[in-house]
């Protein structure tokens, strides 16, 4: 049986788009929209309803008025919540609905999307690894990914492939809304880092550390493919960061070679470029500019020359259709002058 999804917006430019972006991740969703609480909970009197997606603020009754009377009808339903405001007392009051996800505008689309999946337990489509990839592959990984995170009594271990691709985690984000974010963050950090580092004459290995109140973050790459980070208090301490380095270097080493056993250590092979790049290309001048040039080129004229034969010549009118002043007098056009007296 499909899973139902009820979208209530006032503002159906974001109603639709959000409509759009469901239908992108193919999973056979049925999505119906309503621009207001009174509405929504109509269109929830003639089918049951999975998931909704709320915003905020309706004309009428408020959001968390809509989700209070829909969660008498379907005490399994999911909820989440879109905003335009991110005040804490707004994101406090959410949180105590107890919305199982909360998105302010606009609203980050990968990360809508994955708590859908994560919402309704559907097949995990974004930034996850290849569907071709066995789980028993990975059973390796992950026993190792746990046995580091205890060691360093973490929150959450993740291990990454170049493409974001999770192959194995152990444990849960702090803020698992905007997990597709975090990783789409990192790995352009990640690939920007590898660029430097190969110019720099040391591909193989970079450090990241991020001293945060809440939660650190260390993230370092595993040979040429990979990247591993780790989330959890007190790991950027610098009484003990050595410490830290020392024991995910150590981690590193077993990671790899797990990696390598199951054939994903190296990054695939790119194809080879066809052409001379265009930055590399001759560059083509453009014919006025290389008129210019040729003139640029030719003998000087000497200026006391120059007007020696302006003088000859006599003047040169280049606008043939209009008279000079002394031609208009010759005329009788020009103004007459008064005469002095």
């Amino acid at each position: 049986m499909p899973k139902r999804i009820l979208i209530v917006d006032d503002q159906r430019d974001v109603s639709r788009l959000l409509r759009s972006a469901l239908e992108t991740i193919e999973q056979g969703l049925e999505v119906s929209e309503a621009p207001s609480g009174e509405e929504a909970l109509l269109e929830a009197s003639r089918v049951s309803v999975d998931l909704l997606v709320v915003d905020y603020r309706l004309p009428g009754m408020s959001g968390l008025e809509l989700m209070e009377k829909m969660r008498s009808r379907y005490p399994e339903m999911k909820i989440i919540i879109i905003s335009g405001v991110s005040e804490p007392k707004t994101r406090a009051e959410i949180e105590k609905a107890g919305a199982d996800a909360f998105f302010t505008k606009p609203v980050p689309m990968g990360d809508f999307l994955d708590a859908v999946e994560r919402s309704l337990d559907l097949a995990r489509t974004i930034l996850q690894a290849p569907a071709e990839q066995e789980e028993e592959e990975r059973k390796g990984l992950a026993d190792l990914l746990v046995g580091l995170r205890k060691s360093f009594a973490a929150e959450t271990v993740f291990l990454l492939d170049s493409l974001g691709h999770v192959q194995a985690e152990a444990g849960e984000l702090p803020d698992t809304n905007h997990r597709v974010s975090l990783i789409s963050s990192l790995m352009g950090m990640h690939n920007a880092a590898q660029k430097v580092a190969s110019l720099l004459g040391k591909g193989k290995y970079h450090l990241h550390l991020f001293d945060c109140d809440e939660h650190d973050l260390v993230f370092i790459p595993i040979g040429q493919a990979h990247v591993l980070w780790i989330i959890g208090r007190g790991l950027a301490d610098l009484a003990s960061i050595s410490k830290t380095i020392d024991s995910l270097n150590a981690s590193a080493v077993e990671i790899l070679a797990v990696l390598e056993q199951i054939g994903v250590a190296d990054l695939p092979e790119e194809p080879k470029q066809q052409g001379v790049p265009a930055y590399m290309e001759s560059v083509t001048i453009p014919i006025e500019f290389d008129e210019l040039l040729k003139r640029a080129s030719e003998t000087k004229v000497d200026a006391n020359a120059f007007w020696d034969q302006a003088l000859e010549q006599g003047p040169q009118y280049t606008e043939p259709d209009k008279l000079t002043y002394e031609q208009a007098a010759q005329l009788g056009l020009a103004p007459k002058t008064e005469e002095k007296k």
